[in-house]
């Protein structure tokens, strides 16, 4: 029998190993839109903690498997979609229509020696090309990561996976 008590909301990411038996609780949102690989060979990957009830305001994103140092900042849209490489980067882009960009005080991150960023998100105040927005129950949110990254000494950047959240 095992127990996860980490004062985590439902639907939080959860990962134990018990004498090589893996056992992961989903995490929350979903997935989508293949990252390309960055520098480091690997390809970075979106996360997302906290709850999806849009009243509780309590979000916050990850973005993990960046080359540590590198700078990034989250992206925000109600639209998936797929762009290849738009201006020039190694990436796709996952999001479409009025894309919102999280890059106020504090907002552009420096990846951590794991190569990790975080940022705890104000579902009343989204980012839109307009303005800001707030995110009601019954809609789905499509979050992303745009980081530098460089292919052979040459600076460029890449994107994420994409990472849908539907809020109740």
């Amino acid at each position: 029998q095992f127990a996860v008590v980490n004062g985590a909301n439902s639907g939080s990411l959860a990962d134990f190993l018990v004498d090589d038996v893996s056992v992961t609780i989903p995490g929350l949102g979903v997935n989508f839109c293949a990252a390309n690989a960055n520098s480091l060979g690997v390809a970075a990957s979106m996360a997302a903690q906290g709850s999806s009830l849009a009243a509780e305001n309590n979000l916050t994103l990850a973005a993990n498997g960046l080359a540590a140092g590198s700078f990034g900042f989250f992206l925000a849209s109600e639209l998936t979609g797929f762009t290849a490489n738009p201006g020039g980067s190694q990436g796709n882009l996952c999001l479409a229509g009025s894309i919102g960009r999280y890059v106020g005080p504090g907002q552009i991150q420096q990846a951590d020696s794991g190569g990790g960023i975080t940022l705890m998100l104000d579902l009343l105040a989204v980012p839109q090309p307009t303005g800001f927005v707030a995110v009601a129950a019954g809609e789905a949110w499509s979050f992303q990561a745009w980081y530098r990254d460089s292919i052979a000494g040459q600076a460029t950047s890449n994107f994420t996976d994409g990472l849908t959240v539907t809020f109740q």
